[in-house]
Order: structure tokens, then sequence, then C-alpha cells
């Protein structure tokens, strides 16, 4: 976390802000160590029980979902496909087949006829 973002968290923190700005302060404050657990496998109710019972979240459960999926998952699946689009390269249709092998053919050649 930078110098600035900890200095605002720590000033919207002991101001007299509304509850909603403290809370969003306390969870940018923790951003970074909550992408990292759940990059780690753990779950969103794992990380909001510990945070919560380290007092360093003090948010419901179901508000600290919304800002997880608000300010880490929809931010990087935003940024994400604009990375991968740049390194993928294009892959082949499926329906494109190998066509050096065997070709079945339904009409019979001339010289390949039974009588």
């Amino acid at each position: 976390m930078s110098n600035l973002s900890y200095r605002i968290s720590v000033r919207v923190r002991d101001n007299r802000s509304s509850r909603n700005a403290r809370n969003l302060a306390a969870f940018l404050a923790q951003r970074d160590e909550i992408r990292n657990a759940l990059e780690d496998g753990w779950t969103v109710y794992q990380i909001w029980e510990t945070l919560h019972a380290e007092q360093k979240i003090t948010t419901s459960y179901n508000a600290f979902c919304s800002q997880v999926n608000r300010l880490i998952i929809k931010r990087e699946e935003t940024a994400l496909p604009k990375t991968k689009r740049a390194y993928q390269s294009p892959s082949p249709p499926r329906h494109a087949a190998n066509t050096a092998g065997f070709t079945f053919s339904s009409t019979p050649l001339k010289d390949e006829e039974i009588l």
C-alpha cells in the first residue's frame, strides 16, 4: 500500500466520516492481503471471518462480499481480457481437421467397382 493510501485510510478512519466511507477505507487498506488470500485458495468467508475477528474489517459479511466482487474480482476481470488478447495467438477453429490422411468418398471410383 502506498504512503498516500495509508494516510487516506487513517484520516477517514479517524475522521467523523460516514460508516460506508470507513468500511471502504478499511477494505482498501486490506485489499492486497485479501487478493493474496483469494489466490492462495481461501474462501471469502474465511477471509472475512479472520479480518472481522482481528477487528480490521467491521462491515457485514454481505457488504464484504460486495466489496470483494466490485473492487477485486470485477476489476481483474476487466483488466485481464485486454492483456490476454495481446499475448494469445489465435487458435485454429475446432472444425478444421488435418486433411493429410484417409478421406472417405461415398461415390465409388469406376475402376474399383465390384460386379
